[in-house]
C-alpha cells in the first residue's frame, strides 16, 4: 500500500519507501500491543492513496473511497481525529504540472461525505454521554517537553543515533533543498503539526498521559515520504555525488542495517510483568499483608490478575486525604484464597504502615528501588524484567521490583542482586 502510496509523490521515492517500511522492526512492537495500529496505519494509507489519486487527476470517483477509509479510521481509533483533520492541509499540496488547484466544491463534498459515515457515531455519543471520564482518573503521568516527544519518535521510527541524525538533517534541508519548497513545508508540515497539536491539546486540558510514537502512526507512510522526497532533492543538489556514491542507497542500507541490530531487543520486549508478579505475590501472601505500590498506575494491572476486574470501563479506587490537603491514600481491598490483604498507594511513610507489626510489601520501579535499597530495612523478594518495554520510546526500562518488610523478622533474607 505504501508503494502505490507514496507512487503519487513521486515514482523515485516507491521503492525506497515500501522497503524500509518492510524492514522496520517498529511492526514487532506494534504486533505487541492488543490494539489495531498497523490496521490503522493501513487504513490511514489507503484513505491517502485515493485521496492523492483525486488531487493528481480531479476525478471526483475517488472521493467516495478516500471518504470511505477516512471514516473508517474514526470507528477504528479516536486517535485517528487528528490524522483526519490535519490530512486536510494536503489539498494545498501540488501535484499537477499545471498547478490547477482543486474545486472548493470538491472540498465541501469529501467532508460532506465522512461527516455522514460518521454521524452515527457522533449521534450516539451525543445521547449517551453524560460526563463519563474520558480518561483513566489512575493515570497521572507528566506528558514531558516536546522536544522529548519528537525524539521518542524519531527514536522508534529511525532507530540508534546515526540513522537519527542524518534524518533530522534532511528534513531540516528539505524546505532549502526541493524545488517547490511549498510542498515541502506542507509535508513537514502534516509531520510536525500533529505533534505539537497533541502536546498543546495535553497542557491546555492538563491531560496526564505520556505520548508515544503510537499515536502517530497515521503520520509514518508521509514522513517516509518527507524523508526521501528531501533525499531525492539532495540528490538532485549534488548530482556529480550522487554519480559515485548512490545517496539513496546507502541510506535504505544504513536504515536496514539499523533495525537488524535492534531487531534481537524487541523480541525481549514486553510490558510490565504482572502476572508473574500475581503469582508470586499469591504464593507469600498471609492474611492481614498489605501491598504498598509507588505508581498509581501499577493497581490496575495487579487488580487484573487478581481476577478482579472494573464495573466500567476504568477502575476506581477509593481516595482518601488522612491529614487535609498534605497526606492521601488510595486503598484497595481483596480477598484471595481466604487470606485478606490491602493494596496502597500514598505519601505517607512507610514505617507508618509497620507500626502495628504487619508485614509490608512495596513496588515500586528501579529509581525507588535504589533508594529504598539505601534507606530501610527491606529486602528484595522479587525482580520483574521489563527493561525492553516500550513506553515513552524503546527501550524503556519497566522493571519492577518488590520489596519486604517484616517487623517480626528482621533478619528475613531476600535476593542478592545489584539494582543498576
Amino acid at each position: 500500500m505504501l508503494y502505490l502510496l507514496s507512487r503519487q509523490f513521486s515514482p523515485n521515492i516507491a521503492i525506497p519507501c515500501t522497503v524500509s517500511l518492510t524492514f522496520m522492526t517498529y511492526h514487532i512492537y506494534l504486533s505487541q500491543n492488543g490494539r489495531p495500529y498497523s490496521l490503522i496505519m493501513l487504513l490511514g494509507m489507503a484513505a491517502l492513496y485515493f485521496f492523492m489519486r483525486h488531487l493528481k487527476t480531479f476525478q471526483k470517483r475517488y472521493l467516495i473511497p478516500a471518504a470511505f477509509f477516512f471514516a473508517t479510521l474514526f470507528y477504528t481509533s479516536y486517535s485517528s481525529i487528528q490524522f483526519i483533520v490535519l490530512s486536510q492541509i494536503l489539498w494545498l499540496y501540488q501535484l499537477r504540472e499545471d498547478n490547477k488547484k482543486p474545486a472548493f466544491s470538491c472540498f465541501i463534498i469529501f467532508n460532506g461525505i465522512i461527516l455522514f459515515l460518521c454521524l452515527p457515531w457522533l449521534l450516539f455519543l451525543g445521547l449517551n454521554y453524560h460526563g463519563q471520564s474520558v480518561m483513566d482518573p489512575l493515570t497521572l503521568q507528566d506528558i514531558g517537553s516536546l522536544s522529548t516527544i519528537l525524539h521518542g519518535i524519531l527514536n522508534d521510527w529511525v532507530p540508534h543515533l546515526p540513522l537519527m541524525i542524518i534524518s533530522t538533517i534532511l528534513l531540516i534541508l528539505f524546505p532549502f533543498f526541493s524545488r517547490n519548497r511549498r510542498n515541502a513545508l506542507i509535508l513537514l508540515g502534516v509531520f510536525v503539526l500533529p505533534v505539537a497539536g497533541l502536546y498543546l491539546y495535553c497542557k491546555l486540558l492538563t491531560v496526564t498521559q505520556f505520548i508515544t510514537s503510537r499515536y502517530f502512526i497515521n503520520f509514518l507512510p508521509l514522513f517516509f515520504v518527507a524523508l526521501f522526497s528531501s533525499l531525492g532533492a539532495v540528490k538532485t543538489k549534488f548530482d556529480k555525488l550522487n554519480k559515485l556514491i548512490r545517496l539513496d542507497l546507502l541510506f535504505v542500507i544504513l536504515f536496514i542495517a539499523s533495525n537488524l541490530v535492534i531487531l534481537p531487543l524487541y523480541y525481549r520486549s514486553e510490558k510490565q510483568d504482572f502476572r508473574s508478579l500475581v503469582n508470586y505475590l499469591n504464593s507469600q501472601l498471609r492474611d492481614g499483608d498489605m501491598i504498598f505500590v509507588n505508581t498509581l498506575t501499577y493497581i490496575p494491572g495487579i487488580l487484573h490478575y487478581f481476577g478482579v476486574y472494573p464495573q466500567n470501563r476504568h477502575y476506581k479506587i477509593p481516595f482518601s486525604w488522612k491529614k487535609p490537603e498534605k497526606e492521601f491514600e488510595f486503598r484497595a481491598s481483596l480477598i484471595s484464597e481466604n487470606r485478606g490483604f490491602t493494596i496502597f498507594h500514598s505519601n505517607i511513610p512507610y514505617a507508618r504502615y509497620v507500626a502495628d507489626g504487619n508485614r509490608l510489601w512495596i513496588l515500586t520501579g528501579k529509581e525507588g528501588a535504589k533508594e529504598i535499597k539505601k534507606s530501610s530495612p527491606c529486602v528484595l523478594k522479587g525482580y520483574f524484567d521489563g527493561s525492553f518495554a516500550n513506553f515513552r520510546r524503546f527501550p524503556s526500562d519497566a522493571s519492577m521490583y518488590l520489596f519486604l518488610w517484616d517487623p517480626k523478622s528482621p533478619e528475613e533474607k531476600g535476593i542478592d542482586m545489584p539494582i543498576e
